[in-house]
């Protein structure tokens, strides 16, 4: 980051759980540009079981969700139309994880009760056409993201075979977490200090 950005826009916020969701968010406000640098190296270590993958991204979904609430009203004015694409982005995840519980709702209660035809889910599975559509779109996703790597990373067109599962992995888990993480923001009395402890990343035992 260059100094005088983060000057500008009055460096991290301390009550933010997602400190990288938060600058981002802040400098694109204030017009500066973010870009991805794929030759970009450092050290990470990842959560190593589901609990810690759980608490990471439920972090995650929660820092995302306070972000976007505190800058949800700044967002309709002209002058951050940047920043509309990834506005709707994220209603419209959001969205589909509360209408996609909803439905999971009515298609169990369906079998408990007799239910209104109009509120009947038949089936959690999307259409045929549906289905292949989504099919499709990822698998130009993972082309397209094949191309851009390779300049990077040899030999990674051998990982397609895992990369096709991804979708359904990461849909769950954000579906999930968002469920979870959003309620958890919205009933929030008041802004306090974000602290968080790292989870499972295998440190004790380097």
């Amino acid at each position: 980051f260059r100094r005088s950005a983060l000057a500008e826009v009055g460096y991290w916020s301390p009550d933010m759980i997602t400190e990288d969701i938060d600058i981002s968010w802040k400098l694109q406000l204030r017009h500066w540009s973010i870009f991805f640098e794929p030759r970009a190296l450092c050290w990470i270590l990842m959560p190593e079981t589901l609990k810690g993958l759980w608490k990471q991204r439920l972090r995650w979904a929660q820092g995302g969700a306070e972000v976007f609430l505190v800058n949800m009203r700044r967002l309709a004015a002209w002058e951050y139309r940047r920043m509309w694409p990834l506005y709707w982005e994220f209603t419209l995840s959001t969205t589909w994880a509360f209408a996609y519980a909803m439905s999971v709702v009515l298609f169990v209660l369906g079998y408990l009760v007799p239910m209104p035809e109009d509120l009947q889910i038949h089936s959690l599975f999307p259409p045929a056409f549906t289905g292949l559509m989504l099919g499709v779109v990822c698998l130009v996703q993972f082309l397209v993201s094949l191309l851009i790597e390779r300049r990077y990373e040899k030999g990674i067109a051998g990982s397609l075979f895992w990369v096709i599962w991804f979708p359904v992995v990461y849909w769950m888990l954000s579906l999930f977490t968002t469920l979870v993480a959003f309620p958890k923001v919205m009933l929030k009395r008041q802004r306090a200090r974000a602290r968080w402890v790292s989870p499972d990343r295998g440190i004790g035992r380097i």
